[in-house]
């Protein structure tokens, strides 16, 4: 039986249950996780293999599948996820910081231009990341985006099994 690292009481074991993953500051449920629960300090936390293949799995799921323009919370996680501070992001999009800031906290939605400039970035950087192909092109991939997008309520819940980012491979893998 393994122990609470805080209290040191017995801790229970969830294999069957689906875990919100809110740490990466977007609606992603996780199913297959272990997870680790203190009854008696309330403790909780999961064991996510693999974070940073799961972290590319869930970009290259917002670049690939979402056609509406980039919400604010998508915006951040690609600029985190391929490891830009705000103002670097800026210079790479050739606009100021206080501009990624205002797409980051809603202010300010983000273009159309500067949505597929950042789509396109995030895609060549996990595709260098990971070694081998992801998407099948830019340009298929901004094809099945509308020429001219609006602001679309659309479902932002990801949901991922962990075969979708620990067994994959090559063209197959989304990341």
């Amino acid at each position: 039986m393994e122990k609470c690292c805080l209290c040191g009481n017995n801790i229970e074991i969830i294999k069957d249950k689906p875990y919100k993953y809110n740490e990466c500051g977007l609606d992603v449920t996780l199913f297959g996780i272990t997870q680790y629960h203190c009854p008696n300090c309330n403790e909780s936390y999961a064991s996510i293999p693999n974070m940073q293949k799961l972290h590319h799995v869930i970009g290259t799921h917002i670049c690939k599948k979402r056609k509406a323009l980039l919400k604010p919370e998508e915006i951040k996680f690609l600029r985190k996820d391929i490891h830009l501070k705000a103002k670097d992001l800026a210079q790479t999009l050739g606009v100021t910081a206080s501009t990624v800031s205002r797409w980051e906290n809603g202010k300010k939605e983000i273009g159309e231009a500067h949505d597929r400039l950042l789509r396109s970035i995030y895609m060549m950087y996990v595709s260098e990341q990971s070694n081998y192909f992801i998407c099948d092109g830019v340009i298929n991939l901004f094809k099945e985006l509308p020429a001219k997008r609006k602001k679309i309520k659309q479902p932002v819940t990801i949901l991922l099994n962990p075969q979708e980012w620990l067994s994959c491979i090559g063209e197959s893998c989304p990341a």
